[in-house]
């Protein structure tokens, strides 16, 4: 199935523009999408195999609705100081709405300008696929870091599943051994992968935790 719709053409990396406005458009359903698929769960589970766990600062790019840092939160506790991430405004409102607390920034991975602060754990989930250089954005993530900083990433894999979603998306899938190639030549320090345990997780997704 994967290779049937990659030989139609129906998957393609689209601009931030046209992302931007498809993620905008989502916004209002998202949060309950995650979690009816259990991906709410699943980055819990992530952010368990993470140790030693440090989150006095952290970073979500590409944040959504804010799920994954709600889960480092739901497993770490509260963050000192929280910032979000995200291209589609509509999105980074209700992440904002979710948390607080946050700082919450417009933007992409490699937007100057912003920021320039590191963090102690970056998180980012779903948004290397659909980059058209994802080592380059790696690099990028990686320089977000403190030194011996984490990144933990969630990752869309090739699978018949994934090929529908892609189908809407139009994003990039990638075996873990792919994945683990890449933070490699991207100066990540033995990243590893974390198969996700049941559901649709298991199926389109795998997880990554990576030390600067």
């Amino acid at each position: 199935m994967s290779g049937f719709i990659e030989r139609l053409g129906l998957t393609r990396i689209r601009s931030n523009t046209t992302l931007q406005s498809e993620y905008d458009r989502a916004a209002h359903s998202w949060q309950s999408g995650i979690e009816h698929l259990g991906f709410d769960a699943a980055y819990q589970d992530l952010i368990r195999a993470v140790s030693p766990l440090t989150a006095t600062t952290a970073l979500d790019v590409g944040c959504g609705s804010g799920a994954f840092a709600e889960a480092l939160q739901a497993v770490a506790g509260p963050t000192d100081n929280l910032t979000l991430l995200d291209i589609s405004p509509r999105m980074l409102a209700i992440a904002q709405q979710r948390l607080p607390h946050a700082q919450s920034h417009q933007g992409g991975i490699g937007d100057a300008g912003w920021d320039s602060k590191q963090f102690d754990i970056v998180l980012c989930a779903h948004v290397i696929e659909h980059l058209p250089d994802p080592e380059r954005a790696l690099v990028c993530l990686k320089d977000r870091l403190v030194p011996g900083g984490t990144l933990v990433l969630s990752v869309s894999r090739p699978h018949w599943c994934t090929s529908l979603v892609r189908w809407r998306w139009g994003h990039a899938s990638y075996k873990p051994k792919e994945m683990l190639d890449m933070l490699r030549r991207a100066g990540f320090d033995q990243p590893k992968h974390q198969h996700f345990k049941s559901g649709p997780p298991s199926r389109v997704s795998c997880g990554y935790i990576a030390t600067r």
